[in-house]
């Protein structure tokens, strides 16, 4: 669950004037604005491109409307991937993410590594890593003492990290595995959408900070844009028409037709849901972890699990019920 520090970082610098959410950003990130859109591939593999048009901004960044994909998203992706030969012990974000886009930025919609994209303008604009910035304007001012990109550097939370465990069907047991890669194993810098390490008690700090809007990370008129819709007609449509089958979110998302994207996160934009309200935040995390923020109920929540791999069906409806008991203890339900 990454992305949402990274989306406080960004929009940290925005609000200092260093950035505009709507200017190109071409230049802070070349490798990835060098990458053409991808319109087919040959018989051996071989993908067809053509030049990009559209201008890559901020915003599109970190609503996903970028252009971007992810491998488990998108089979040409994994094609492509097969054909470049990409390795899974690359450490770092050009490497990693050494990908063709899908479609004209703010023409579409692909969950995707564009808020790794994001994290490397941050890196660009201020001179320091993600862990550094992150630590200095997030982590420090809200007291959060057990989270960093890189455990190993730091004993203390090092040891109280848990092994990740592993579910190979939807009825056994989960084991530990601590011999087994995960989506950091290689990493060799920190990524914007993956790879943070943190506890339930500190990443709640921030999800409280932003419901109540106490101005420690975030000016409040910086926060508002978070919980407003971001997202092109064009995107919007593509997101929706993803909505009705949205195997690839881990929590529960019923066909409501009223989602969008904020400057964070999947946004509830009406009153269809059962109890969500308009504006509400919430997204999830591979290990089938989950948060989320409603500012209208006043209610936030974070739900831990450390299970791989994505989407158990035995956790889902324990998100769910977790999720209903908050809003049910709050008098919301």
């Amino acid at each position: 669950m990454t992305k949402l520090h990274t989306s406080v970082a960004v929009l940290q610098l925005v609000e200092r004037g260093l950035i505009t959410l709507d200017e190109d950003v071409s230049r802070f990130i070349p490798s990835f604005a060098k990458q053409k859109i991808l319109i087919g591939i040959t018989d051996d593999g071989a993908p067809i491109l053509r030049k990009r048009q559209n201008p890559i901004t901020l915003r599109h960044l970190l609503t996903h409307s970028a252009g971007a994909g992810y491998l488990f998203t998108s089979e040409s992706l994994v094609k492509v991937a097969q054909w470049k030969n990409l390795s899974r012990k690359a450490g770092t974000v050009d490497e990693v993410f050494d990908l063709p886009l899908l479609y004209e930025p703010g023409e579409a919609f692909m969950y995707s590594s564009s808020v790794d994209r994001a994290g490397q303008v941050v890196e660009q604009l201020t001179g320091r890593s993600l862990e550094d910035y992150m630590r200095r304007h997030i982590w420090e001012p809200l007291g959060m003492d057990s989270t960093t990109f890189f455990p190993g550097k730091h004993p203390d939370i090092q040891a109280r990290q848990a092994h990740m465990t592993y579910s190979t069907d939807n009825e056994s047991p989960v084991a530990e595995n601590p011999n087994a890669q995960t989506f950091t194993t290689f990493l060799r810098e920190p990524f914007g959408g993956q790879g943070l390490f943190s506890s339930m008690r500190d990443y709640v700090k921030l999800l409280h900070s932003l419901l109540v809007d106490d101005e420690k990370v975030l000016k409040k008129e910086t926060a508002a844009m978070m919980f407003q819709p971001q997202l092109s007609p064009a995107s919007k449509s593509d997101l929706l028409d993803k909505m009705k089958n949205p195997w690839w979110i881990v929590g529960d998302y019923p066909v409501t037709g009223e989602y969008d994207w904020g400057l964070a996160s999947i946004l509830t934009d009406g009153d269809s849901h059962p109890y969500r309200k308009n504006g509400t935040l919430t997204w999830f995390g591979a290990a089938n972890t989950f948060w989320f923020i409603d500012r209208e109920a006043g209610v936030c929540g974070v739900f831990g699990t450390q299970v791989l791999p994505p989407f158990n069906a035995r956790i889902k409806p324990l998100i769910k019920a977790f999720e209903e008991d908050v809003y049910r203890r709050a008098g919301k339900l």
